[in-house]
């Protein structure tokens, strides 16, 4: 853990130095919620603003915005909202062979794996995930009408807009637009609040932050 703890902290106090004005909130002050194999950082400051830095395997993620305690609960906020990431169509073009063609601009994002798509069929209320052949061909099993879909990354853990498709066979490039990936969009995130301990469940973990010296 120790050569990603420092990186984390730094990220935090370098985006938002901690200051102490005279009017100083009772929550404020820098907090430390690492535990095995997890680096966390959050700085609370005095005016409302927060800054926030979680690494976790393969994840990492930072935010500020800022923080505010109600019904007995911290609630954090990034500010601006995040832009997030999306697949974005490069072209479409009509298959002669009627089928579902899709392929990406960047395979390397793949890293090796098969491409898979988070298909909607028309009159389903959820997608279906269906690993793409070899050939960039989409399997669509008889019957069924393919209304919308996108590429799947297992990464993410809310699902990408997906693209609306017309009748007919389809040739689709995607390309992976980043935006603000790594920027975790907190929306009134609550953190309970258990003496100068702050906990928070993210990404199926409990964190516990707990006041550190600064």
């Amino acid at each position: 853990m120790a050569p990603i703890y420092p990186q984390v902290a730094a990220l935090v106090f370098a985006a938002l130095p901690f200051g102490s004005p005279a009017a100083a909130a009772v929550m404020h002050g820098v907090y430390d919620g690492s535990q095995a194999e997890m680096a966390a950082r959050l700085v609370l400051r005095p005016d409302g603003k927060l800054a926030y830095a979680l690494s976790y395997g393969a994840l990492d993620e930072q935010a500020q915005g800022r923080w505010v305690e109600a019904d007995g609960k911290l609630l954090l906020t990034t500010e601006p909202k995040p832009k997030p990431p999306r697949f974005a169509v490069v072209s479409d073009k009509p298959a002669a062979d009627g089928s579902i063609h899709v392929a990406l601009s960047d395979p390397d994002l793949l890293q090796g794996s098969s491409l898979t798509m988070a298909v909607t069929y028309e009159g389903a209320s959820a997608p279906a995930f269906v690993e793409v052949d070899e050939d960039g061909r989409l399997p669509v099993p008889p019957g069924k009408t393919v209304a919308a879909l996108v590429p799947d990354l297992p990464v993410f853990e809310q699902p990408l807009p997906a693209y609306a498709l017309t009748p007919g066979g389809h040739s689709i490039v995607f390309r992976f637009e980043p935006n603000d990936l790594g920027i975790a969009a907190l929306d009134k995130e609550p953190l309970g609040i258990d003496g100068d301990v702050l906990v928070m469940q993210r990404h199926g973990r409990t964190i516990l932050f707990r006041k550190s010296g600064g």
